[in-house]
């Protein structure tokens, strides 16, 4: 078992990229381990009114699955839905976060990846494989990747998009932006928040560059180093402890 010690991080900022609303245990971590967390929000998760929402192309009375495909996402739905929803309804997660924040949203989780590797994880699990026939609701922002949609439609089902939020650049006054500038290391978990930390920090990306950045997947890895990123470290899964890990794993 991977064990937290005090000195592991000695002191060093960290800059946490993540929207606000998901970084506080790993800021905890980050405190536990002796570093020092930067909170630097830099993608807004704004939800959509339930009359704005892309509505999928079939009801969920006629739906076999709903899949959420993050925290914003179950959140975002769970505050507009106003009926029960369907009893024959299967609930799946594309990972631990977004299958925590079903549970205490009151919704059962029928599938979740055994490990948080994003969509790719959830494709993996058997539930997932003998789909032809099915009719599945991707719960998700405006946009976003395609993988898991087309990836199912290849196997025969029918997919359709509820859009229950979107993304923007969050805005960071002057202060926020200093302190950010004087991270030792960053950490990133999405395409979208690669490219907005280089948005937000225009004027002095070059020494953040050079600096350690922890990522979630090898696609964001590439897509950090066509940034300029030239020391990028791709945890084992997207949870916060494995995040820290490779944090610590930077210095041995």
């Amino acid at each position: 078992m991977f064990m937290v010690t005090e000195a592991s991080l000695a002191g060093q900022k960290i800059l946490i990229t993540r929207p606000r609303q998901q970084s506080d245990q790993l800021a905890e971590l980050i405190e536990q381990a002796g570093g020092k967390p930067i909170l630097f929000p830099v993608i807004a998760i704004n939800p959509l009114l339930p009359s704005d929402w892309q509505q999928p192309a079939f009801k969920l009375d006629h739906a076999n699955w709903l899949i959420f495909v993050s925290r914003n996402a179950v959140l975002s739905f769970m505050s507009g839905w106003q009926t029960e929803l369907p009893k024959h309804l299967k609930f799946a997660a594309v990972g631990g976060g977004t299958a925590q924040a079903m549970r205490e949203s009151g919704l059962k989780v029928d599938c979740q990846p055994e490990i948080s590797s994003g969509s790719e994880g959830l494709l993996m699990m058997p539930e997932m494989q003998d789909v032809a026939g099915c009719k599945i609701i991707i719960i998700r922002g405006v946009g976003g990747r395609e993988h898991l949609a087309d990836t199912l439609a290849s196997r025969g089902a029918s997919i359709s998009y509820m859009e229950v939020y979107r993304r923007d650049v969050a805005v960071q006054d002057k202060v926020s932006i200093e302190r950010a500038m004087a991270a030792d290391k960053l950490i990133c978990t999405s395409v979208a928040g690669i490219d907005n930390v280089c948005q937000i920090l225009s004027d002095g990306m070059t020494n953040l560059l050079n600096k350690p950045l922890v990522v979630v997947s090898n696609r964001i890895k590439a897509h950090a180093e066509s940034k300029g990123f030239s020391c990028v470290l791709v945890s084992t899964d997207a949870s916060d402890v494995a995040m820290l890990q490779t944090l610590i794993r930077m210095d041995e």
